[in-house]
């Protein structure tokens, strides 16, 4: 981690790659070559920077903490709270997007022509599941993306096509499961190095490509215009879990545990250094009081002049949101802003509410819809160093029909904590829990279904920009539901 490179150094170690003296004697090679400056990259290097730079975006940027955290109503804005009500800079569109295509997902291709290049198939299978991950992020910030010709700028593709988010999600699935395949963990000779994520552990990279699969299939559960087989591929992986291996406990969960300094502390932390703009959003915190969930001890403080926790609603004037006082509300948790907090991909809990969902909708191979609630429950709390109560439970015990489905999902809202994009997502794709849009919205009473495209994709790559808008039926903006949610 301590090593992570900046796009400077990276851009350097691509020219050094791409550039060469080919006018030079071999005999001039040799005399001039510096054993401590080589010419060629290798993973490793890579490796670091690609992975904390997508988590970086996704967790602790600003598509994590005022797109993520504050639409799914987690966290709501007590200071310049515009973005509460729903309006989206520039920046947070356009840097979101560059971020995650220019900086992760170019590392990732990196990554992989390595480890063609070298035979470690492992680096390739690595790099597969990170681009995944990350083409994931964008599929269900944005809609249809490029997908199958994206990074492909140093091979003359400068305009590529928009996929079909059904058919990222298809593309995703077939990917992971051949990384998945593609890992060898009893071959030493194929360790990888510069992993900061999963510490080179390849049984649990294994684990994370089939369990990010199950959260894709869930995506597509039920559409009838999936383009591949959903149950097939779900009962695939659950009923072999030798061949696909997915969590079976906290310890599996997919996190990156930032260091104490900066650069490479977590981005939250470093944000809190200069600002205090954030507070829990009522929503979460009514919600928690009246379930009794311990969670809330951990997801907010109590307010500093004392008394019980108080969240702020979300999208208040700025003057409102003023009068409620910096210090009679609740911060978001010491946990989630310490300098070392981790940046979570996903974790047990979220595994063990998808398998309660395909259980509640008759996917036998995903066990007991009950059994799996409860367990989730149980992982949540104990990710936090907590002891669910044997009372905490059977308040909350399963029930039958709509609610059940509805208790499944509002306990996987609360689990998701921090990880806001992906509470947003499933928001957005059920309907629950039932958020209800600020009074004060800048998009016409509808909490946002997505981000627009950025606008350089329609200044730059317009036949295929406009291409994707038309076939998603829809303008440009934040209203557009996409084809998860449809």
């Amino acid at each position: 981690m301590k090593h992570i490179l900046n796009s400077f150094r990276h851009k350097a170690l691509l020219a050094s790659v791409l550039l060469g003296l080919s006018a030079c004697t071999n005999e001039f090679n040799e005399i001039n070559t510096n054993p401590n400056n080589p010419t060629v990259a290798s993973a490793d290097l890579f490796m670091p920077h690609g992975i904390q730079s997508a988590v970086d975006v996704y967790w602790g940027g600003s598509l994590g903490q005022d797109i993520g955290n504050l639409i799914p109503q987690h966290w709501a804005r007590i200071q310049y709270t515009d973005v509460d009500q729903y309006t989206t800079s520039n920046d947070i569109v356009s840097n979101s997007w560059r971020d995650l295509y220019i900086e992760a997902l170019a590392d990732y291709q990196r990554i992989y022509k390595i480890g063609q290049e070298t035979g470690n198939t492992n680096y390739q299978a690595v790099s597969m599941i990170l681009r995944s991950w990350v083409f994931s992020i964008l599929t269900d910030v944005y809609g249809d993306i490029p997908y199958k010709d994206a990074i492909l700028g140093l091979e003359g593709t400068l305009q590529p096509k928009y996929d079909a988010q059904k058919d990222v999600y298809a593309g995703i699935v077939a990917e992971l499961k051949t990384a998945g395949e593609m890992i060898d963990v009893a071959d030493k000779t194929k360790v990888i190095s510069g992993d900061i994520l999963l510490s080179g552990d390849l049984t649990k990279w294994k684990k994370f490509a089939n369990s990010l699969s199950l959260r894709m299939l869930n995506r597509m559960l039920g559409k009838a215009d999936a383009p591949i087989d959903v149950k097939a591929e779900i009962n695939r992986i659950l009923s072999d879990p030798t061949k696909y291996p997915v969590f079976t406990s906290n310890s599996d969960n997919v996190q990156l545990n930032y260091l104490a300094a900066a650069p490479n502390n977590n981005p939250i932390n470093e944000n809190r250094k200069t600002r205090d703009d954030h507070r829990v959003s009522a929503t979460l915190v009514n919600k928690l009081k009246a379930l009794g969930d311990t969670r809330l001890t951990i997801y907010a403080n109590a307010p500093a002049d004392g008394g019980d926790y108080k969240g702020v609603p979300n999208g208040l004037s700025a003057s409102d949101a003023n009068a409620l006082g910096l210090s009679k509300t609740s911060k978001v948790g010491n946990y989630f802003v310490a300098a070392t907090a981790p940046g979570v991909i996903m974790t047990y809990a979220e595994l063990l509410l998808i398998k309660a969902e395909f259980a509640y909708k008759g996917i036998t191979s995903a066990g007991d819809v009950a059994t799996n609630y409860t367990n989730a429950i149980t992982a949540s709390h104990s990710q936090y160093g907590l002891t669910v109560s044997p009372a905490y439970l059977t308040a909350n015990a399963l029930k039958t029909g709509a609610d059940a489905y509805t208790q499944i999902m509002e306990q996987k809202w609360i689990a998701l904590y921090g990880q806001g994009l992906e509470a947003w997502t499933e928001y957005r794709r059920t309907g629950i829990p039932a958020l209800t849009p600020p009074a004060l919205n800048t998009n016409g009473g509808v909490i946002p279904t997505r981000l627009p495209y950025p606008g350089s994709e329609e200044s730059l790559n317009y036949n295929n920009f406009s291409e994707a808008l038309k076939r998603q039926g829809g303008a440009n903006d934040k209203k557009m539901k996409l084809w998860f949610a449809k």
